[in-house]
């Protein structure tokens, strides 16, 4: 039996606990105010609280000025490996979960499979392969294509086949596709439900880029779990209510109109010119549905124009900044994100039965968000990993 001894910060309870946590089989077997007989303690410095996870990345992309540019001059082999390199980052960082919403050639899926087989260090991985888009709509040069229910059910089950744990659908156009409408409608409600009850089917994940207001709707009809993004036009009351009944997540992913914006003059200028005009409306949004009830979890999109591996520090400060309390934006990157990966059970919270993830931090997040960027220490499955 491993023992630790810290400050400990459950996201639920919200009071700090002083004592000793007790590790078996990668799991929290106990808190403590003694340490047990005959332990042996490693103590954790700084508030530790559950490891971070991001429930938004594309490992297969770099951040670089143009990503979609770097990926069509890079094999997949190369962008594999790469990919791979960044695993140990997320721990550093104290992230110990990430949920990869597309990758070329299904990079991700082989690295969470690594993962899971200890070939790999990494976080916890939950991958989507491809994401799933109509003919010529966003993303389309490195996602499977599909059009009607039954193309979108086929398009699943080729996804589930390769060995994903989530799934991804275009509900609408987005920024970094030339030619592509960002926010315009494309899968409807009932091609987007033909891969939903898929998922289900295999109890895997779903999530939806999601930008405008219809896409948005038909999505959450569709019974997907979190929208990604939200970004264009006004939200009104009736997604706040289809939200709040169905449960659905918003994950709303700042820090990526936040790097493009910061790159202006040198991010590809049709990227610049679709997200100038929402990004003050894509703010305004979160925060109307957050103020409404909606859940939040915490993903950056990294892999996005300047927006590296990893990032979740600064999405959470965007976050902060953007008015949400700071003990939601810990439950956004805890509690309500393990939610998003479909890890409710077993990831984002001190507490007996759960995963032994944590990190130590230099500050208190519940004082200032600015703690996340000073992690300490990492924790995963009751292994010291960094720190």
């Amino acid at each position: 039996m491993k023992t630790y001894e810290g400050t400990f910060l459950d996201p639920e309870e919200l009071e700090p606990f002083e004592g000793y946590l007790s590790v078996e089989d990668g799991r929290i077997a106990g808190l403590d105010r003694r340490a047990p007989a005959g332990a042996e303690v490693t103590p954790l410095p700084g508030v530790v609280l559950p490891g971070l996870i991001d429930a938004h990345v594309h490992l297969t992309m770099a951040g670089s000025l143009d990503p979609m540019a770097d990926l069509e001059q890079m094999s997949d082999f190369l962008l594999l490996g790469r990919a791979a390199g960044y695993l140990r980052r997320y721990l550093k960082a104290g992230v110990t979960a990430l949920r990869d919403l597309g990758s070329r050639a299904g990079a991700a899926v082989g690295l969470a499979q690594a993962v899971e087989r200890g070939f790999l260090s990494g976080p916890r991985l939950v991958a989507a392969g491809p994401v799933i888009t109509p003919t010529g709509g966003h993303g389309w040069k490195f996602g499977l294509e599909a059009d009607g229910p039954e193309g979108v059910r086929r398009a699943a089950r080729q996804v589930f086949k390769q060995g994903a744990s989530a799934i991804k659908f275009m509900a609408t156009g987005g920024v970094m596709t030339p030619g592509v409408r960002a926010g315009a409608e494309m899968f409807d409600e009932i091609e987007m439900e033909a891969g939903v009850r898929e998922a289900e089917k295999r109890g895997a994940v779903s999530a939806a880029h999601a930008q405008g207001l219809a896409g948005i709707k038909n999505a959450v009809r569709a019974g997907v779990r979190t929208i990604e993004h939200g970004a264009f036009d006004g939200w009104d009351e009736e997604i706040f209510l289809l939200m709040e009944r169905q449960g659905t997540i918003l994950v709303p992913t700042l820090a990526a109109p936040d790097g493009i914006l910061q790159g202006r003059g040198q991010v590809p200028e049709f990227m610049v010119a679709k997200t100038g005009p929402i990004a003050e409306r894509h703010q305004a949004n979160t925060l109307e549905a957050y103020r409404a009830g909606v859940a939040i979890a915490a993903g950056t999109d990294a892999g996005t124009p300047l927006n590296p591996h990893p990032n979740l520090a600064r999405e959470l400060e965007l976050l902060a900044e953007l008015g949400l309390d700071l003990p939601d934006v810990l439950r956004a990157a805890t509690t309500v994100a393990a939610r998003a990966l479909g890890r409710a059970a077993e990831l984002g919270r001190i507490a007996p039965g759960f995963a032994a993830d944590l990190v130590a931090l230099d500050g208190d997040p519940l004082e200032s968000a600015a703690a996340y960027a000073r992690p300490l220490a990492t924790v995963l499955a009751g292994e010291l990993v960094a720190g």
